[in-house]
């Protein structure tokens, strides 16, 4: 009997300590974070996802997301710690506006991770904002905003840990790529199905994959089984590049 409950307990505790290492992940954007596929992430994942819109919007009006499966900010962020908060700034008014709403939803979080979930450009004006030099005017899609944006979040949460899903770069090294006839694509559009959003097997096999990747999750081809081979093959050694 008493073999029986030292088993038992052992149990329960293991059982337990499995649920605590369980990651839990809120991802709050646009469309562009509902390309990275939340659902498919592991562990408890919810979201909270309106189409178009930006950060400092969706902080200002959280009342009705587009995508109806939202857990809305207010209540998730109020009622549960996550382990993971991914934010992605999509032309906001400046770099400070996008802080002052993400470090709203950090302090409500005060243990979680944040991820700067970058988004991408128009495909048509991917090149010319990712050349943009300077971190000043309305927020785009640039290595020097992003930039500015975490430098901004580091100084008032200097003890926080800030990741990236590079979702842009990646897709300016892509670029690059074609350029060099080094990728199995004729244009960096073929991973678009429209002038933003991403194909639904390459394009999101790409942005579900940077997300993993900035949630310490391994990379899954869950759900991309239609991925074309050679695309996929190219797709990963982009990720590859991605710093552990």
């Amino acid at each position: 009997m008493i073999r029986f409950t030292l088993l038992l307990c052992l149990t329960l505790v293991t059982f337990a300590g499995a649920r605590e290492l369980t990651p839990a992940c809120y991802l709050i954007g646009n469309s562009l974070t509902w390309d990275t596929v939340p659902a498919r992430i592991d562990g408890h994942v919810q979201w909270h996802v309106d189409c178009g819109k930006s950060i400092a919007y969706i902080h200002a009006h959280p009342e009705k997301p587009c995508v109806k499966t939202s857990t809305l900010w207010p209540k998730a962020l109020k009622a549960k710690q996550y382990t993971y908060l991914s934010v992605q700034p999509h032309y906001d008014a400046s770099v400070t506006s996008a802080a002052e709403a993400i470090g709203h939803w950090i302090r409500l979080q005060p243990n979680a991770i944040v991820v700067i979930h970058t988004g991408w450009a128009h495909h048509e004006n991917r090149a010319a904002e990712y050349a943009a030099n300077t971190a000043t005017g309305k927020l785009v899609h640039s290595e020097a905003h992003y930039a500015a944006l975490i430098a901004q979040l580091k100084k008032e949460f200097p003890k926080r840990t800030f990741r990236s899903t590079h979702a842009m770069r990646l897709l300016h090294q892509i670029a690059t790529d074609i350029e060099a006839g080094k990728a199995p694509l004729k244009d960096v559009a073929e991973l678009h199905r429209d002038a933003i959003h991403v194909t639904h097997s390459g394009g999101r096999y790409l942005m579900h994959n940077c997300m993993r990747h900035a949630l310490n999750q391994p990379r899954s081809s869950k759900g991309f089984e239609k991925t074309d081979p050679k695309l996929k093959a190219y797709l990963d050694g982009v990720l590859d590049t991605l710093k552990p």
